[in-house]
């Protein structure tokens, strides 16, 4: 079973976006000027689905200094060593921090899904059997961090047998503290009034603690997001924390640069003609 770790308050906490191929356009160097530290791609989905935009959001946010994960989405309808083998692939072409595993779907059908008109729900254990065989596949193939991202509601209504054994793994859940409803603003107003009032998301049952949190839903557009809501996360823990889950060092601190007195006397100490130069003139 997880172990809590030292509470990090939230103003110290990595901040982090998750993008698809529903999000058309990220500008990854603005978020990184606003404070973000991660991203998380979506990579995949099922055992055929690969997201078409994979590549292009996670060399961008790599390039803007973002650490960097990808996620797979697990349909239970699909057999889970394919699952993993479509995740392996997709993700052939994309450095990777980090893993997760979306698990989401309760429906058996995509079209009834679509029409919003769901009546086939598939069964509780096939749901966590997928969740699990998928999950422990990516860890073990990949040697990478790993997540499950799920909401407690969800594991409570359609995926209970979860419970037997999601506690022994790290948690990126998803809960939304705001009213339904855009609203567009800038990072300052965003983290002067609308960061989450609840210190936590809901855990499921036996869950010690939890690694990550989705908490904005479709709620808040800012800059650097293309004019679309963006989903907005925390890590649990500072930046260097999250550098350290992934098995990186922090980064070095840049030495200090030197002042301009400072660089003309390192500048006539390293050139002793300058020296001569003048004493000859005088």
């Amino acid at each position: 079973m997880a172990v809590p770790r030292p509470v990090t308050p939230p103003a110290e906490r990595a901040l982090g976006v998750d993008v698809s191929h529903w999000n058309d356009f990220v500008d990854f160097r603005a978020l990184s000027g606003a404070g973000a530290t991660f991203a998380v791609v979506k990579i995949s989905q099922g055992s055929q689905l690969r997201d078409g935009r994979r590549i292009q959001h996670a060399n961008a946010a790599r390039r803007a200094g973002l650490l960097t994960g990808g996620y797979h989405w697990c349909d239970p309808t699909h057999d889970p060593d394919r699952q993993v083998e479509n995740f392996l692939r997709a993700s052939e072409d994309v450095q990777l921090d980090f893993c997760a595993v979306d698990v989401e779907q309760y429906w058996l059908d995509w079209e009834e899904w679509a029409n919003h008109n769901i009546t086939r729900i598939l069964p509780p254990a096939q749901i966590s059997r997928c969740a699990r065989l998928v999950s422990e596949g990516i860890a073990r193939r990949t040697a990478k961090p790993t997540l499950i991202y799920t909401r407690t509601t969800f594991v409570q209504a359609y995926a209970a047998p979860m419970l037997d054994w999601l506690s022994g793994w790290d948690l990126w859940l998803a809960q939304y503290p705001y009213p339904r409803g855009k609203l567009s603003l800038d990072w300052q107003t965003l983290r002067r009034q609308h960061l989450p009032q609840m210190f936590a998301p809901a855990l499921p049952a036996g869950a010690a603690d939890w690694r990550m949190w989705q908490f904005s839903g479709d709620r808040f557009v800012l800059p650097g997001g293309g004019g679309q809501p963006l989903d907005l996360n925390w890590f649990n823990g500072s930046p260097n924390d999250l550098r350290a889950w992934c098995g990186l060092a922090a980064p070095a601190n840049p030495p200090p640069q030197p002042s301009l007195e400072e660089m003309v006397r390192r500048l006539w100490a390293a050139h002793p003609d300058l020296h001569l130069e003048k004493s000859r003139q005088c």
